[in-house]
């Protein structure tokens, strides 16, 4: 094979960025074990302990708990300090890892990349023949995933942030209105929303029989009654036509088989002068604008999940980077009147609001 003449400084500067993922590969594995094992929340107060102290807390293995400890500190997601060879979690750590109520907890992650990482063979198949893995096919723990990945980020934003700049919506809520919300997964943002609002009804849709019954369980346990209700529906098939004065729908139109007949599906579902509140990744249409670590998380993810998710069912296969640029064309194909994209910061979602 003919190659051009190579740097062997850059060569070497790449090899090391490469080493870096290889090495952040077998680390987020390993942070599964500590999400899954309690090793993580053994450390959340803050004690230092050794590996013997940490073995005896959780029940696990000293060895294993030494070599996984090693690891973590060699990667700073925990501490160590070397006097008197104990490990600890910082509070900075512990809001990444340990609490589940953190919005920058990132135990979900950890789940998700694994429930991903098992599909591979059958990842490899898509490629080659197309056509792509089905959400169910992945298996429970890619909900609760889901879930853990982003119910603290919304139960904290969605009702004390993003809806205040809905404006008059946002008075409608306040005073009693129906909403809706599709690809609502397990409840993890209508629930909290359920929550803050209590003179408003609420339903959410998804196609996912197993999001659905948890959704069902959290709202029952949440002793919400029969303002929340849980429907498994698709978003183009919502039943009610012209009935609601707000619908959202949270990082989820990119993975449909048929986004373009979701957002008309919405779009015939609200009344006249409701509103629909729409999230995607923060990130831009063009691929040049996303050379950067969400960029690389964010095709990644579309390839392991996202978009053979569409495929599997012979859907569009949009991808998890909808740009304002994309998302405003397929509001107007669906027959909304006005886009906008609210001026709400968020690390990881950009929100637009959009009206018949």
């Amino acid at each position: 094979m003919s190659q051009r003449s190579a740097d062997p400084g850059k060569v070497a500067q790449f090899a090391t960025r490469v080493l870096q993922d290889w090495g952040g590969a077998h680390i987020i594995a390993l942070a599964y074990i500590g999400d899954r094992l309690g090793i993580f929340r053994a450390l959340a107060d803050g004690v230092p302990m050794t590996s013997q102290d940490l073995a005896d807390r959780t029940g696990l293995n000293e060895r294993y708990i030494r070599e996984w400890a090693a690891a973590m500190a060699a990667s700073e997601y925990i501490d160590y300090n070397p006097r008197d060879h104990t490990f600890r979690l910082s509070p900075e750590q512990v809001a990444v890892l340990a609490d589940d109520d953190s919005p920058r907890f990132m135990g979900g992650g950890f789940l998700y990349a694994q429930a991903c990482v098992r599909q591979l063979p059958r990842l490899m198949e898509a490629f080659k023949n197309g056509g792509g893995i089905a959400f169910a096919e992945f298996g429970p723990e890619i909900v609760e995933a889901i879930q853990r990945l982003f119910a603290p980020g919304y139960e904290s934003a969605v009702a004390t942030q993003w809806l205040p700049a809905l404006g008059e919506v946002f008075e409608r809520v306040k005073a009693g209105a129906d909403v809706a919300e599709v690809g609502c997964g397990a409840g993890q943002a209508l629930i909290p929303f359920a929550k803050a609002y209590l003179n408003s009804r609420f339903v959410g849709y998804d196609i996912d029989e197993e999001s659905i019954r948890r959704a069902r369980r959290h709202a029952a346990n949440a002793d919400l009654g029969e303002r929340v209700s849980f429907e498994f529906t698709a978003a183009e098939d919502i039943p009610h036509k012209g009935h609601f004065d707000l619908i959202i729908a949270f990082n989820c139109i990119h993975d449909m088989a048929n986004p373009r007949g979701a957002l008309a599906g919405v779009c015939r579902a609200l009344k006249p002068d409701g509103a629909f509140l729409w999230s995607e990744a923060n990130a831009s249409d063009r691929l040049e604008d996303n050379i950067n670590p969400m960029g690389r998380l964010l095709y990644a993810t579309s390839v392991m999940h996202c978009m053979t998710v569409s495929l599997a069912h012979g859907g569009e296969g949009l991808g998890n980077v909808v740009g304002e640029g994309t998302a405003r064309e397929l509001a107007r194909e669906a027959g909304f009147s006005h886009f906008e994209k609210l001026p709400v910061e968020h690390p990881y979602h950009q929100l637009f609001l959009l009206e018949k």
